[in-house]
């Protein structure tokens, strides 16, 4: 399946400037979730503090207390609530929200009252012909909503990891590609053979890009460039990480779905602090 926004990307070989991480290597604290959020999926952060879930199947939006890990409200998009594969959530400066399905569907919405249902706005960015969705970020010094393809469907993008980015001055306009890095690059650095995105987060005091990936149980961070800074496997701390929030003290919080059993949360304490 082609497409003309593809026909200059190549995969070239990145520079690799190994060093530490922003965050520690053990977590500091983890906890169970209630079941209801046993299919979470996605984390963000709103401009004051607050981190923000969402459910994988339905469009409802948790706000949890990341300090006794319970949910402090909830508030869904439409009446009926809103249905869909949810694969990310995103949240600008100026507080308005963006979730993602895995096939590029976009919802932007205000945050609503506990149980409120709010109204929504729906964008096709067109990901997807290109890829399966699973993880989006807002870039505050771009102003766009960046996407990572889990999977990619184009022959343009064999071997990369690919990013897109969507804007809102342009909303009817399809997300763009905005970087690619080598799979293998990635795959290499985590000591698996893929890389395949679940969740991806700026980090607002460096620029770092954080991302999972689920499948394989490691995470990158990166700069705007691509290049790799630092990597790791999860480990057993982790069962299938699937979102990532950075909190205002700098501490990396990381969602891993439950299946049968509770979703858990853990925190990385901040090391550059």
């Amino acid at each position: 399946m082609g497409d003309a926004r593809l026909g200059v990307l190549t995969v070239r070989p990145l520079p690799i400037a190994f060093g530490p991480s922003l965050f520690a290597g053990e977590p500091e604290m983890q906890w169970r979730l209630p079941r209801r959020l046993r299919e979470i999926s996605g984390l963000a952060l709103t401009p004051d503090g607050r981190v923000m879930g969402h459910d994988d199947e339905i469009a409802v939006i948790y706000q949890i207390d990341i300090e006794r890990g319970d949910v402090v409200k909830r508030f869904a998009l439409g009446d009926p609530v809103l249905r869909g594969d949810f694969e990310g959530l995103a949240i600008d400066g100026g507080g308005a929200f963006y979730l993602t399905t895995s096939t590029g569907r976009l919802y932007r919405f205000r945050e609503g009252d506990d149980h409120a249902h709010v109204a929504f706005e729906a964008f096709d960015t067109k990901l997807g012909e290109i890829g399966e969705i699973e993880g989006l970020a807002f870039h505050q010094a771009d102003g766009k909503v960046i996407f990572a393809c889990k999977t990619n469907y184009t022959p343009a993008l064999r071997g990369a990891v690919a990013l897109f980015a969507w804007s809102p001055a342009t909303p009817e306009a399809p997300a763009e590609p905005w970087l690619t890095i080598p799979v293998v690059l990635l795959a290499d650095a985590i000591g698996a053979r893929s890389f395949h995105p679940s969740s991806l987060e700026f980090d607002a005091r460096t620029g770092r890009l954080i991302v999972l990936a689920g499948r394989e149980n490691g995470m990158v961070e990166l700069d705007a460039k691509g290049m790799l800074l630092s990597a790791r496997g999860l480990g057993e701390h982790h069962r299938q990480a699937e979102g990532a929030t950075i909190l205002t003290d700098g501490a990396l919080i990381i969602a891993d779905e439950g299946g049968d059993a509770h979703a858990r949360m853990s925190r990385y304490a901040r090391l550059d602090a």
